[in-house]
């Protein structure tokens, strides 16, 4: 396997720790898009993920980001990779394949990344992360990278796409995630099945650039 087949991998345990990966938005293809080896010309994560654990008058997002390596043993270097994601994320972790010593909990943890050992298909976190206070600016930048944005009026976030129909792309769709009040609201509701996310209403606002 390459490093990058362990990506689905992690982005699954994120999943199932809340955490919203991508999916919902597909490509022309009709496939989904994950927030796979995305970011800015600055820096690309691994695997992302959002969660939004405010109220229904507060939107509170946390983004975490996983840097993946698939080798014997870590370095402190791919720590140093990891703590990176810092700048845009909440929360950041080193997900590997290798073996995972004292030293490199240490480390980690001196840094305030967390660690996941991947098994075959299983992960287990190692150790956890320290919860930073990310770059607003970037972490904004990243977000749209991701087709998530905040409105600047009442600070909710949408995840955003373009019309496939309209020709020169001036207007945007944008479309209050569904997966954000789910949890809180439908708690019968699998967030992370399709076919259910769509039989529930959404919030629509087109803006025009």
């Amino acid at each position: 396997m390459i490093e990058e087949d362990y990506y689905p991998i992690v982005r699954k345990w994120l999943e199932k720790e809340g955490y919203y990966c991508g999916g919902f938005i597909e490509d022309s293809k009709g496939k989904p898009i994950y927030f796979q080896n995305k970011g800015t010309k600055r820096l690309k994560i691994d695997v992302a993920g959002v969660k939004n654990h405010g109220t229904k008058a507060l939107d509170e997002i946390e983004v975490v980001a996983v840097e993946v390596k698939d080798v014997a043993s870590i370095q402190y270097r791919d720590i140093q990779d990891a703590y990176a994601y810092s700048q845009y994320a909440h929360k950041c972790y080193l997900a590997t394949t290798g073996s995972i010593d004292e030293e490199d909990k240490h480390e980690a943890h001196c840094l305030g990344v967390g660690l996941l050992r991947i098994n075959g298909n299983k992960v287990k976190e190692i150790l956890s992360p320290k919860l930073n206070t990310p770059i607003q600016a970037r972490m904004l930048q990243f977000l749209n990278v991701l087709e998530v944005c905040q409105c600047p009026i009442c600070q909710t976030f949408f995840e955003t796409y373009q019309y496939k129909s309209e020709k020169y792309k001036s207007f945007y769709s944008v479309t209050r995630p569904r997966y954000f009040d789910i949890a809180r609201d439908h708690p019968d509701v699998d967030m992370f099945l399709q076919s259910e996310l769509r039989k529930l209403p959404e919030c629509r606002l087109n803006l025009e650039k």
